[in-house]
């Protein structure tokens, strides 16, 4: 072992219990600062923008599915050959914010993968224990009031946010490793809260809570 490292484990067990439960806290809230700082808060950045840009995108779907069905009412009034012009022109333009909304939502985790995806990365790490996995449901993403009237009732966009809790106990170090695997793999999804409590030295309890988006309501799978 190199000398540096072992001179710290040797004064770091030449403490006392209180004063080595003093040191491993201010481990912790040092490790979830730079967790939040240089993981966390990127991540969320980035998400942020991408989820500005679904609701724009799906509020543009409603807004001509609006049209849509103003211009067919008027089309089974007084059908002529412009309403059936600007009607096509209006699908056309639905088609293509329906791609580019599907398009943005590519690579987002869908809800029914997540709990078993976040369970099987756990696994693979031997010294932390899973205690909990609870959905906590769906719900749709941001409603909006399309009507310009004040009495008018809010749209659903179509999407979905989905949310999950896990809980586990382990070593922060193995917790770290695990957070890690989680930020590496192929699929995204939000973070909302990251909680560590020490539970009995070196354990700590984690609870995580992340979410992702989907076009169904229906969670299967917790």
């Amino acid at each position: 072992m190199n000398p540096q490292i072992q001179n710290m484990f040797d004064k770091f067990n030449a403490l006392n219990q209180r004063e080595r439960i003093s040191v491993m806290l201010l481990s912790l809230v040092a490790i979830v600062i730079i967790f939040t700082e240089f993981v966390l808060a990127p991540i969320n950045k980035k998400h942020d923008i991408a989820s500005t840009q679904l609701k724009s995108s799906v509020t543009q779907v409603k807004q001509l599915e609006n049209q849509i069905s103003a211009l067919k009412v008027q089309k089974n009034r007084d059908p002529d050959f412009q309403l059936k012009q600007k009607l096509k022109l209006l699908n056309e333009q639905l088609g293509k914010v329906n791609t580019q909304l599907k398009e943005k939502m590519h690579g987002l985790i869908e809800p029914t993968q997540m709990a078993k995806v976040l369970e099987v990365v756990l696994t693979q790490n031997t010294d932390l224990k899973l205690e909990r996995v609870q959905s906590l449901g769906a719900v749709p993403l941001a409603p909006i009031n399309i009507s310009e009237k004040k009495d008018a009732k809010a749209e659903n966009l179509g999407i979905y946010r989905h949310g999950l809790q896990i809980e586990f106990k382990g070593s922060y170090l193995s917790t770290l490793k695990y957070l890690k695997a989680l930020d590496e793999l192929p699929w995204d999804f939000y973070w909302d809260v990251l909680e560590l409590n020490v539970d009995e030295y070196p354990t700590s309890v984690i609870t995580i809570t992340v979410h992702t988006l989907s076009f169904h309501e229906g969670w299967i799978g917790v």
